[in-house]
């Protein structure tokens, strides 16, 4: 049975939203929730699994997408998987599992990220465990998300620009797209980013621009920031953005996820009416790569089948879904992707800005540049 209470988005949304108020988060998380059951309530043991709304549901079939994914794990193990996908984005969830940390509901969660990790507390609520297939997944995402192993990768994708192919010609700089390019206010005026403190690739964007400018070009982010105030288009989050985007003429790029062109490509087929523009430096293109993970919760009811679900999760059956059905990479290596991932963007075709702009060093200095930020943007 499936109960949804979902409200109506563009074409695409923004499944990771980053949401500030954490305290109102958690009253929302706990009042409105999707249940998952596939099958009727038995004496066999249940495995609850915590993740975000919008979890699996951008392929062909989201209704059967959990069944096809987590069944088989259920015929291994004689259990019933139960996902519930909370309306709200993980930080909402890591504020579910706080409410319940005396009394712990869920077994496994999904959907924390490699900035989600490192925010004060969230590591007291998970359990580290290395899976015992962890070979299958490349060390990068494994040091890039958390090597202690608190959370162990699912999918990952990189975060750039995006652009309206029909715009190149006006804005040839789109082929080797700088900061600097984009402190022309024709450019800047046509650019859609999302706010850090509400959304995950918004925040990404933060990151990327700090590491470019602090690591790269050794100058100082905030000069950016002030040049570009008064021009930038900066909306709540994903959704918002991606529909100002495409709904106005004068809007030629847009910070969003290098899988957009494959998602266009797989549902409508021809080419894709968008292009993208990761970071030039020197040479290199560069992006953000952000790792979404999945943990134990710490005290959980069923410790021993949680582990074996996380060892299933990296397995061919469920990484081989996530492409088209997350429109994230699977990190399994190996793993056959769809055609239309030819139009993503992939790693192998840029720098990581992760591996510059060290772990350490943003979990010191989130919270001052993020205050910096608003400084800059009220001004």
């Amino acid at each position: 049975m499936v109960v949804s209470v979902m409200s109506e988005y563009p074409e695409r949304r923004d499944p990771r939203t980053v949401v500030a108020a954490v305290a109102i988060v958690a009253i929302i998380a706990v009042a409105s929730i999707v249940i998952i059951t596939f099958r009727p309530p038995s004496e066999k043991p249940t495995l609850v699994v915590y993740t975000y709304d919008s979890f699996m549901q951008w392929g062909d079939d989201p209704d059967t997408i959990f069944e096809l994914a987590f069944g088989p794990f259920e015929e291994r193990f004689d259990c019933i998987v139960r996902i519930e996908r909370l309306q709200t984005d993980a930080n909402g969830i890591i504020s579910r599992l706080g409410t319940e940390q005396s009394n712990p509901v869920a077994d496994v969660v999904i959907g924390i990220d490699n900035i989600l990790i490192l925010q004060s507390g969230v590591t007291d609520l998970l359990t580290a465990y290395e899976p015992s297939n962890i070979d299958v997944v490349n060390s990068t995402f494994i040091d890039a998300l958390d090597p202690n192993h608190y959370i162990v990768p699912f999918d990952f994708g990189l975060v750039t620009l995006i652009y309206k192919n029909n715009s190149l010609e006006m804005f040839p700089e789109f082929n080797n797209l700088t900061f600097a390019d984009l402190t022309d206010p024709a450019l800047a005026g046509g650019l859609v980013t999302q706010n850090p403190h509400f959304s995950s690739p918004g925040l990404a964007f933060l990151l990327t621009e700090i590491a470019v400018h602090e690591k790269l070009l050794h100058v100082n982010w905030t000069d950016w920031w002030i040049a570009v105030n008064e021009y930038i288009d900066v909306q709540p989050g994903w959704s918002e953005a991606w529909s100002v985007w495409y709904d106005t003429p004068s809007k030629h790029i847009m910070n969003s996820y290098g899988t957009d062109g494959a998602y266009s490509v797989y549902f409508y087929g021809g080419e894709p009416e968008t292009g993208i523009a990761p970071i030039y430096y020197d040479g290199d293109y560069y992006a953000w790569m952000q790792v979404e993970g999945m943990g134990l919760v710490k005290n959980g009811p069923n410790p021993e089948l949680a582990e074996l679900f996380i060892d299933y999760c990296l397995n061919e059956t469920v990484q081989s879904l996530i492409a088209t059905n997350q429109w994230m990479f699977p990190v399994r290596s190996g793993v056959v992707l769809d055609p239309a991932f030819e139009y993503a963007l992939h790693p192998s075709e840029v720098s990581l800005l992760n591996e510059i702009l060290a772990r350490p060093e943003i979990a010191a200095n989130l919270t001052s540049w993020l205050d910096t930020y608003d400084e800059i943007r009220i001004t």
